[in-house]
């Protein structure tokens, strides 16, 4: 049986992953109503309330990757939806690395997306993933990472070494080197 995708009009999209208020839709339906040639996403930028690239992606992308689901990593759909630089995604795979968290949880604890922004990326094109646990294994992480790693990158590390140096485990730590409060 073959599975279509109910495309969902562009304002209702943004406004279930909290990119817009029902405050602003009321007024971009108002100024479209007053401008019938204008679209809702250039109500939506005249405003300055979205970005271009932004709306580009979910009025044209989404809809795709809704029917075919994701084939990247969600830090590079974050992207292309210029929800965040290339810099805060090379922060948040470093911190990845560190933390074992995932990269759209990240993102979240560091305010620069909504945690129903991250909702609507996984429900709509990694629906397996919704679910699962913000955490990830460490060795998850470092795998992925590894992944994302560009050949000259590879090429300036020495062979069986690590971007990262590892962390020590607890076991690894002197007693005296541990504060302990009174």
């Amino acid at each position: 049986m073959v599975q279509t995708a109910i495309v969902k009009p562009l304002g209702t999209v943004l406004l279930r992953g909290g990119l817009i208020s029902p405050a602003q839709v009321e007024v971009a339906l108002v100024d479209q109503r007053n401008y019938p040639n204008m679209r809702i996403g250039d109500v939506l930028e005249l405003r300055g309330w979205l970005d271009r690239t932004t709306l580009d992606f979910f009025s044209d992308q989404w809809p795709k990757l809704v029917a075919k689901g994701a084939d990247h990593p969600i830090g590079v759909y974050l992207q292309q939806a210029g929800l965040i630089t290339q810099k805060q995604l090379d922060t948040l795979l470093d911190e990845q690395l560190q933390t074992g968290l995932r990269v759209g949880s990240l993102a979240v604890l560091r305010g620069w997306i909504k945690q129903e922004t991250l909702d609507l990326l996984l429900q709509g094109i990694a629906p397996k993933h919704q679910s699962e646990s913000a955490f990830q294994s460490l060795r998850q992480a470092v795998d992925a990472a590894e992944e994302d790693n560009s050949q000259a990158d590879m090429d300036l590390l020495a062979p069986g070494s690590s971007p990262h140096p590892p962390y020590p485990s607890a076991n690894d730590i002197p007693e005296e080197d541990i504060p302990w409060v009174d």
